[in-house]
């Protein structure tokens, strides 16, 4: 199977400047840009072509009558969001059938083999994209129908400003976007300061929303470690920021005796169930299990031992600085313990929650609870088990071995949702056999 990249490029390209030309000769007000977004990417699944959009300032004043333009509008704002903009067309409305069949091509393309396969070809997606923008800028830029500042890029949601910043010159970049550059100074200003400096820096970025947002504030913390710990410390009772600020404790992995002590006041001590959760999490991240598990005389205290017993099975642990080990131990002794702990369990582990990924050295523990007595567990080890990604890096005795092991479960479980997971799995690890 191959894909003709070079003649999905001169589609892709024809297709938008014959609609944006088509606009232009109805005599309209300059347009200042042009993109394509709205490109939705599922991986091992969906590559959806993106969608086209173009504005005029008029337009933009016209449908947001309350907008002022000024001159700090930065890439996030309303001047500079597609789905905000007045003209706006789907592949179907601006390519027809032409561009429908290359993105039929491309997702066959881009699901006929292994992950990595699927990946690169996104990235080649979204270099093709890139350079189709790029080549409607070079034919737009002289146009008198167009702003003499106008440009042209791919608006996308998870890769930002920077692969707008690949579509234009830097000049033009910097002519509209002039925050971005702000930002990128500030973090090189950051970085030079001592890493105590740094750490206190971003811990108070956690509540921003732009430019050195929360986000980029919580990876940076995390991946820091443990010099970022006592500034993460001195925020842990703040009102706003404590449940935030127990989370990366937790993700960044130390086991130090000061975290885990004020981890265990703020639980229990926290007046808003958001921070005591995620005090649990932390101390689950943490192992601290057996405190946990000796705090259980009330009902809202066996429900944070329960978040703490099954943060480590979660999507969240993914992000963890420490690689952590699948383990349902935890769990085992949870409902040794508290029997009535099994429907909570259910509830916070429930199919679809979103579950941790696992990796090779995890295949024992998740056999193991392949046949655990508990359906909550079976469930949970049934998929993550079904990660294609994780198939690539097993060796074919291996495979046979979850496969022998998962086939009586999808035959004959005593529970319903185990058997249709396990088909499920096993349905997927038999492709996985097919491509290897």
């Amino acid at each position: 199977m191959t894909m003709d990249w070079k003649a999905f490029k001169a589609c892709l390209f024809e297709s938008a400047r014959a609609k944006l030309d088509a606009l232009l000769s109805e005599g309209i007000e300059p347009l200042y840009a042009a993109v394509f977004f709205a490109s939705y990417r599922e991986q091992e699944a969906i590559i959806s072509l993106p969608s086209l959009a173009t504005n005029n300032l008029a337009m933009l004043d016209q449908d947001h009558p309350k907008h002022q333009q000024r001159a700090d509008e930065g890439f996030w704002s309303l001047k500079w969001n597609p789905s905000n903009w007045h003209w706006s067309w789907d592949p179907d409305d601006y390519g027809g059938e032409n561009l429908a069949s290359y993105e039929a091509m491309l997702e066959t393309f881009a699901n006929r083999g292994t992950v990595a396969q699927w990946d690169k070809a996104e990235e080649q997606f979204i270099t093709t994209v890139a350079q189709v923008a790029v080549a409607l800028y070079k034919h737009f830029a002289k146009d008198p129908r167009v702003n003499k500042d106008f440009v042209v890029f791919f608006h996308d949601e998870s890769r930002g400003p920077e692969l707008a910043r690949k579509c234009m010159s830097p000049r033009l970049f910097l002519h509209h976007f002039p925050e971005q550059d702000a930002t990128q100074q500030e973090r090189l200003r950051v970085a030079a300061l001592p890493l105590s400096e740094q750490a206190a820096y971003y811990v108070q970025r956690l509540g921003c929303y732009e430019n050195i947002d929360g986000e980029e504030a919580e990876k940076w913390l995390i991946a820091c470690g443990a010099p970022a710990i006592p500034a993460l410390l001195g925020s842990l009772h703040k009102k706003n920021d404590a449940w935030k600020v127990a989370m990366i404790l937790g993700l960044i992995g130390e086991k130090n005796a000061e975290v885990i002590t004020a981890l265990r006041d703020l639980l229990l001590t926290a007046k808003d169930i958001s921070t005591s959760r995620w005090c649990a999490s932390a101390l689950g991240y943490l192992e601290d299990i057996d405190w946990l598990l000796a705090q259980c005389h009330t009902p809202k205290a066996l429900d944070l031992a329960v978040e703490g017993c099954c943060a480590n099975f979660s999507a969240f642990r993914n992000r963890s600085a420490k690689t952590l080990c699948l383990n349902y131990t935890l769990l085992e002794r949870l409902f040794g313990l508290y029997p009535q702990s099994h429907a909570l369990a259910e509830e916070t582990l429930r199919p679809g929650s979103s579950y941790c990924d696992i990796g090779a050295a995890d295949i024992p523990e998740a056999l193991r609870g392949l046949a655990s007595p508990h359906a909550v567990i079976r469930r949970h080890a049934t998929c993550v088990l079904n990660n294609r990604s994780l198939g690539e890096s097993l060796n074919s005795a291996t495979i046979a071995h979850i496969l022998a092991a998962l086939a009586p479960l999808a035959g004959q479980d005593s529970d319903e949702t185990v058997r249709y997971l396990a088909g499920l799995t096993l349905k997927s690890m038999k492709k996985w056999r097919i491509t290897r």
